[in-house]
């Protein structure tokens, strides 16, 4: 039992920790897409005003505002590509190793109390069947000690 307890006591530790590196990598995704998002407004205004200023004598207006918002547009996919492919960190592993282990280890202990509970049932099957066969093994023993003891007291007289 002390080991079913221990096994439960693992895996809820190992779940708890995976799901905290979950939600710190969602949280670290957010904030690099946000990121991402700050730097699309607000830093690339003012480099696509210059390069639009710098376009258009060449390219006029319409093409000079084209050229800028696909240079923006790429920016900020790339940011977004490099934020998706963050991996969760190596600990993790070694968490879901130790998951795995308590939860084999308490299908271990489900297994041995099924098994024992079947043990159970057949002796209370077989002690309803016949309770004099179930009892004798257990009185045999006693009751042999006590006229032995019986004999041995009545030879010493």
């Amino acid at each position: 039992m002390d080991r079913f307890v221990r096994s439960l006591r693992i895996l809820w530790r190992s779940e708890r920790l995976m799901a905290e590196q979950d939600l710190r990598l969602g949280a670290q995704r957010i904030q690099l897409n946000a990121l991402a998002g700050l730097v699309g407004v607000f830093g690339l205004v003012m480099l696509s005003l210059a390069v639009f200023y710098v376009l258009v004598p060449y390219w006029g207006n319409a093409l000079a505002a084209l050229a800028v918002a696909g240079l923006d547009l790429v920016l900020s996919a790339f940011l977004v590509v490099y934020a998706r492919s963050l991996e969760p960190p190596a600990e993790l592993g070694m968490v879901k190793e130790m998951r795995d282990i308590a939860l084999g280890d308490i299908e271990e202990e489900f297994a041995l109390a099924e098994a024992e509970l079947a043990s159970l049932k057949d002796d209370v099957k077989k002690f309803v069947a016949n309770p004099v066969d179930a009892l004798l093994p257990g009185v045999v023993g006693p009751l042999a000690g006590a006229v032995a003891r019986g004999l041995a007291s009545a030879k010493n007289k």
